[in-house]
This record gives structure tokens, C-alpha cells and sequence, in this order.
């Protein structure tokens, strides 16, 4: 068995057969008993230290160079020898090796040591605490000190350490037992075979409770939010203004038109005091204008087509309104200036070719010519995927499977445009300080007619998928 090392001088009491560790005693010193109080003399037998072990002979030694400091190594041959570093070239003496000091042993290597149970030898921790003297602790009846006495020095005189006066060791106190936690025999639960079993709810963690709420609320709000409205019987006339009422498209109208009332205030009084001005700031003044006059553009083009989106959806709200990164609309006005262009060019070409045309037709023709092709060519860009692509033969098609239904619409456009012209030039007549209002208004009827256009794609998109099914429905032959 390995014996540990420990400094601990261990003493066995001859009175009680007690063991009692020994500190800084001298051999031939006292000491007393603590479980019996008994004198017993430190005996002077002390084991032999084990023999400090020589260090071999060095057969090198080290040194450092005298120029460049480099270290060095050589034999212990060459002692007294003029070495040559291998840095600087510099001749070193090559010194004594040092005598390296024998190393003592610590104390824990001699004297009686600590030994270690067996497997099965080790008591318990609860015999070994039963073992050991139970003290209890006493306070000195003059400074208060606390000492402490085991139940043999009951009635006895304790001295103070500090005041050196006699207290009476009182009797240990009481211990209170401590109650069982267990409950007694005969008191356990019974079970009632008489009563019908009760069917308990399954225990569900707090976090996975919370989870599921979470996803039922997402789901609800879902289900709120983005499922689609009935078509109405007619959607040209039906809900059309539900989705100007509700946020956010109301602010994004008041927006777009203050910004289009300042362009209009900025070129019609700023810029009309520029006659004296030199020629850099009439060309700054007017590029700043057509600047933010092409930004206002292109963010309303977002929110038409944005508008019109959500409306051939069967939504009445505006879920995804235009992004705040102004580069994201370039792509959107592309697809009004392209279908804009390409609605004009007919009208252009017949007012400028067709001859006969009065000068006052020119302007109704290619105004006519926009009302007319711009909702078919917008809507095939948008089926197609691309602001090119401005003909579609499918939505070309409906023209004549569904005449009524454009003809609403174009009914409902020409009222539109001509309502609002005659509202704007009558405040304008009125007085030219009604701008505001008629911005605002030029601006509501513009996403009014984006509204109208993304209805009468959701109405010709579900009536046409309604006469398909029923025609796959149809039995062959």
C-alpha cells in the first residue's frame, strides 16, 4: 500500500487510545489529550531523513558571448579555452561550470505518515463523525469570548484565553430532533376503487404552450390579413373604395400630392423670377425641378402599381406598399412610361400623319388612344413578366370574350378623367390658391383609376378560370 507524505506528526494517546496530530513540538516536549485531558510527553525516536541524492557531473557548460551576449554552450574539456561565436566571431573564455546545490528533500518526506483504507476497510462518514468529541460551544461570562467544552467538562472551570477568568461549563444544550419528512405507516393515501377514474389533462410546458399561441395568433392574423375577399357581383362598382380608406394609402396619397403641389408652387413662382438671374442658376434651378419632378414620378408609379397588384388580388389593403429605396422604382415607372408610350403612338401618328385632322382633334385622338390601349398593354406587361413584353394575346382576348366588362371599365375611366378635369379647372377658376385641393384630388383619381384597372383584372381573371373549369367539366362526345 502507498504511503502519502505529510509533514503531521501523529501521536497516539496512551490513556484513551485517541490519535493526536502534532505541530511545531519539540521531541521531549507536553502536550495534552483533548478527548481525556491527559499529559503526554512527545517522544525524541525520530526516523532517519533519507539520503540527499548527488547531482551527476555536468558535461557541458553555458555561457553568454562578451560582445554580441549570444549564448553559448561547450564541453567541460574546453574550460579555459577561448570559445569563437558563430554571430559575431568575438574569442570568450569559457568559464567554470557552476556547482549546482544539492536539493534537500521537504519535510514531508521523513517522520510517521498518513496511511490510506482498503477497499473495504474505510469507515463511514457517519462512524467516523460518532468517533470524534463533540464540543458545544461556551462564552466567556466576562469579554464574551467563545470556547468550547466537551459534556466531560460539565461543571467545570474553563479559563478565558483572552481575560483569563473562570466561567462554569453549563450542560450541552438539547438537541431538538428534527421531524420526518416521510409520512407515517398508516397514513398514505388511499385510493378510492369506488369512485370512477378521472381523466386528468396532459401537462404541457409553459415555452411549448407559448409557442403554440404564438402560432395560432400568426395564423389568425394570416388568415385576416391575406385571404382573399368574395368578387362581388360586379367589382367595377363594389368595394372599389375600401382600400383608399385604410392606411396606408391615404398618407401615401397626401404625400405624393404635397410633394407634387411644391414642384408645381417652385416652377410657377420661384422660377419665374429668374429673368435677371445669371445663366448657371436658371439651369440649377431647372434641373433641381425636373430632378425631384422624375422622383415624385417614379415614386407614384410604385404605388399605382402597387395599388393595382393588391386589387387584381381580391385585396382591399395595401399588404406591401413600395419600398423606401428609390432605386427599387425605376423598375415600376418603367412599366407606366413604356405602356404610356407605346398607348400614345397610335393617336401621335394619326395627328400627325392623317391629314385633315383639326389642330383642337389632334390632342382628343391621342388622348383617346391612351384610354383605350394603356389598361391592355399595362396588364400584359404585367402578365408577361416584363415591361417589353407589352401585347399579350390572352389579355387581348378578353376585349371580346369580355366586352361588357371593358366597356365598364372605360365607361368608368372616361367619367373619371372627365370629373376631375372639370374640378381642377373649376377651383382653379375659383381661385388659384385651391392648387392644394387640386392636387390632392388629381392624385386620389389617379390611384382611384390604378384601383379600377387591378379590379377588372381580378374580375376577368376569375371569371374566365370559372368558364374553364366548367368547360374541363363538360362530358366528352
Amino acid at each position: 500500500m502507498s504511503m502519502p507524505l505529510s509533514p503531521t506528526k501523529l501521536l497516539t494517546c496512551n490513556g484513551c487510545g485517541a490519535v493526536l496530530t502534532l505541530g511545531e513540538v519539540r521531541p521531549g516536549g507536553k502536550c495534552r489529550c483533548g478527548k481525556c485531558g491527559k499529559i503526554l510527553i512527545v517522544p525524541a525516536d525520530e526516523p532517519d531523513r533519507p539520503p540527499v541524492e548527488a547531482d551527476p557531473e555536468p558535461t557541458s557548460v553555458g555561457f553568454h558571448c562578451r560582445v554580441c551576449d549570444t549564448y553559448l554552450s561547450a564541453r567541460t574539456l574546453d574550460v579555459g579555452k577561448r570559445a569563437k561565436c558563430h554571430d559575431c566571431g568575438a574569442l570568450t573564455v569559457v568559464p567554470t561550470p557552476t556547482k549546482s546545490r544539492p536539493k534537500k528533500p521537504p519535510r514531508a518526506m521523513h517522520g510517521q505518515q498518513y496511511g490510506l483504507w482498503g477497499v473495504d476497510e474505510a469507515p463511514l462518514s457517519s462512524e467516523l463523525a460518532a468517533q470524534q468529541p463533540k464540543f458545544y460551544p461556551v462564552h466567556c461570562r466576562v469579554c464574551d469570548t467563545l470556547m468550547h467544552a466537551h459534556a466531560k467538562q460539565v461543571g467545570k472551570m474553563l479559563s478565558c484565553p483572552d481575560c483569563g477568568a473562570k466561567t462554569v461549563t453549563p450542560p450541552p444544550p438539547v438537541e431538538k430532533t428534527k421531524p420526518s419528512v416521510l409520512v407515517p405507516d398508516g397514513s398514505e393515501y388511499q385510493l378510492d376503487e369506488t369512485q370512477e377514474s378521472i381523466d386528468l389533462p396532459t401537462y404541457v410546458p409553459y415555452a411549448v404552450r407559448r409557442i403554440e399561441e404564438q402560432e395560432q395568433r400568426d395564423e389568425q392574423r394570416h388568415r385576416e390579413l391575406y385571404e382573399r375577399s368574395e368578387l362581388p357581383t360586379i367589382p367595377l362598382l363594389q368595394g372599389v373604395s375600401r382600400m383608399l380608406r385604410r392606411s396606408p394609402l391615404p398618407q401615401y396619397i397626401f404625400i405624393l400630392a404635397f410633394a407634387l403641389a411644391l414642384e408645381i408652387w417652385f416652377v410657377a413662382n420661384a422660377m419665374a423670377n429668374v429673368q435677371g438671374m445669371a445663366l448657371m442658376i436658371v439651369l440649377v434651378a431647372y434641373g433641381t425641378t425636373a430632378f425631384f419632378g422624375a422622383l415624385s414620378f417614379m415614386a407614384a408609379s410604385a404605388g399605382w402599381l402597387a395599388v393595382l397588384k393588391e386589387s387584381s388580388e381580391g385585396n382591399d389593403r395595401l399588404y406591401s406598399p413600395p419600398s423606401l429605396i428609390f432605386v427599387d422604382w425605376v423598375g415600376e415607372c418603367f412599366y407606366v412610361l413604356f405602356a404610356t408610350s407605346m398607348a400614345l403612338a397610335p393617336g401621335l401618328l394619326a395627328w400627325r400623319f392623317v391629314p385633315g385632322l383639326v389642330i383642337g382633334v389632334g390632342p382628343g385622338i391621342a388622348t383617346a388612344s391612351w384610354l383605350v390601349l394603356f389598361p391592355v398593354f399595362l396588364l400584359s406587361q404585367l402578365y408577361n413578366g416584363s415591361a417589353m413584353e407589352f401585347f399579350s394575346r390572352k389579355v387581348a382576348s378578353t376585349l371580346v370574350k369580355r366586352p361588357g366588362q371593358w366597356l365598364l371599365f372605360y365607361a368608368e375611366s372616361v367619367v373619371l378623367a372627365a370629373g376631375c378635369a372639370g374640378v381642377v379647372v373649376g377651383l382653379q377658376l375659383l381661385s388659384p390658391a385651391l392648387v392644394v385641393i387640386s392636387v390632392l384630388l388629381v392624385s386620389t383619381s389617379s390611384f382611384l383609376y390604378f384601383r379600377l384597372l387591378g379590379r377588372l383584372g381580378w374580375w376577368l381573371a376569375e371569371s374566365l378560370a370559372v368558364e374553364r373549369a366548367s368547360a374541363e367539366d363538360e362530358p366528352i362526345g
